[in-house]
């Protein structure tokens, strides 16, 4: 059995593109406060500082230092957020009906809405948590405890003894030795509050849902204050975003490798729809519209460009609406799947919105990839421009990498880094077993895990908390130290 284990890794190694092809999408990085790091699976071992929008896949992690917070948007409507303090995140499993995470410490939030997603689990150093359709539910690892703590809904714990129901309204603490107990929840504290007025902020209607297709709703908070629908001759209702008179999709942010691919990850805070779905126009005197995807046609993919290539330059179109993506890999009506075909055979047209203002955009080949890379303005370019169609298939070089690595200050303690790898794969293997066995509703329940019931609420230490009492210490000891240089 080892041998087949380490031939899949091998294979997976040399062919990333096949191997990651379908599983991004689901899930990208919806907010960041702070000095957040993220350790990609595609890039080396380094920790760099996260960006907003950034897709997340099977294998990535996220840090969060002290006063810091990450959110992570899965499937559309369904949200996992993580408080400061030194919590982590990884990402183990992402499927369509499941998706599962580990964090050997910190706050954990989960929304999984009322027709989310089949199961959100997860799971910590001592206990596994398991999360199904319309549940809410906090997860807190402090001094050796787990606490879990259910605002809606039902989640299943599950350790090395047994597992157990635990209902909205209770509290469950599960100790290192494996003992557990339940108990009332407490009266919520700041950053419970916090996530409540977020999940309504989140959920609020707002104009943009009357235009975007069934797939896409859970997005029009990221439209909302941000730009303007409109009606067009000869596209319908399009939305234009309220930006500068000179601004063009698909400048403000950059490509970045991910699941064996370039990804646009957008630094504007609702570039993730408009980036993933539908298509882009120009009209004079209102600028650049977006055209959300048709009903029924709701397909996520990498970025809907086509790509232009020049002597030492590369550069990239947004499609207009009607225009064929290729890509590698499967992304519904109106793409192809340059795997599948000779390239060689598709007819060489030019992109309709290359001939609008800032239509086309270059870099230097070497700098795609790249955080901060310069553009390549029209005027300075080589001539010889060629419309390729498809995306670059190799991804960024080294030197590039090192230059998204966060600074020797900012990056998370040693003991994040130095998290072997060789353990994390010795103990997700046992994780996705156990998911497979005992996850699904239809499979039968281990034992009861067996618990101690008090009548009293249980107040459990969260960041917040924590942070408040540092931050209390702190100036205390300050005052003392400056009251004992006024007595010398």
């Amino acid at each position: 059995m080892r041998p087949f284990k380490w031939l899949m890794l091998l294979v997976l190694t040399l062919v990333p593109a096949l191997a990651f092809s379908d599983d991004l999408g689901p899930m990208r990085l919806s907010l960041i406060e702070g000095n957040v790091q993220i350790q990609s699976r595609d890039t080396t071992e380094a920790w760099a500082p996260a960006e907003i929008n950034t897709p997340m896949g099977e294998s990535d992690r996220l840090w969060i230092p002290d006063e810091g917070r990450a959110e992570i948007q899965v499937g559309g409507g369904e949200f996992v957020r993580v408080d400061g303090g030194g919590g982590s995140l990884d990402v183990l499993r992402a499927a369509p009906d499941s998706v599962q995470f580990y964090t050997g410490g910190g706050h954990i939030y989960v929304n999984n809405r009322r027709g989310g997603i089949n199961i959100l689990q997860v799971d910590t150093p001592l206990a596994s948590v398991r999360g199904y359709d319309n549940s809410v539910f906090l997860v807190d690892i402090d001094a050796g405890e787990t606490a879990v703590q259910v605002l809606k809904g039902t989640v299943y714990a599950e350790n090395r003894l047994g597992s157990t129901r635990v209902s909205a309204g209770q509290t469950l603490a599960i100790r290192d030795d494996g003992s557990a107990e339940v108990s009332p929840m407490a009266a919520p504290d700041e950053w419970e509050r916090w996530n409540i007025d977020r999940d309504r902020d989140l959920t609020a209607w707002n104009e943009s849902s009357r235009y975007l297709p069934a797939g896409l709703e859970e997005y029009s908070p990221d439209f909302a204050g941000y730009g303007r629908w409109d009606y067009d001759g000869e596209y319908g209702y399009a939305w234009f975003p309220a930006v500068a008179a000179d601004w063009a999709p698909y400048r403000d942010g950059r490509w970045g490798w991910a699941g064996g691919r370039y990804v646009w990850i957008s630094y504007e805070p609702w570039g993730w729809a408009p980036y993933h779905y539908g298509r882009w126009f120009f009209r004079a005197g209102r600028g650049w519209g977006w055209v959300p995807p048709a009903a029924g046609s709701v397909f996520w993919a990498p970025g809907y460009v086509g790509w232009v290539r020049t002597g030492d330059a590369i550069g990239w179109v947004p499609l207009a609406p009607g225009e064929t993506y290729y890509g590698y890999g499967n992304y519904g009506p109106g793409s192809v799947n340059v795997l599948n075909i000779d390239i060689n055979t598709v007819r060489q047209e030019r992109f309709r919105n290359a001939e609008f203002p800032r239509g086309k955009t270059f870099v230097r080949r070497e700098d795609l990839g790249g955080r901060g890379a310069r553009f390549v303005e029209p005027e300075r370019r080589p001539a010889g421009q060629r419309f390729d169609f498809r995306p670059p298939r190799t991804g960024p070089g080294r030197e590039i990498i090192m230059r998204s690595e966060s600074p020797i200050g900012s990056r998370p303690p040693e003991r994040v880094i130095n998290l072997k790898p060789e353990k994390m794969r010795e103990e997700r293997p046992l994780v996705k077993e156990r998911e497979r066995s005992v996850m699904r509703p239809e499979q039968p329940e281990p034992r009861p895990l067996e618990t101690r019931s008090t009548g009293e609420p249980k107040a459990v230490t969260r960041g917040f908390q924590r942070q408040r009492e540092k931050k209390e210490q702190k100036e205390r000891r300050q005052e003392e130290k400056g009251e004992r240089k006024e007595k010398r």
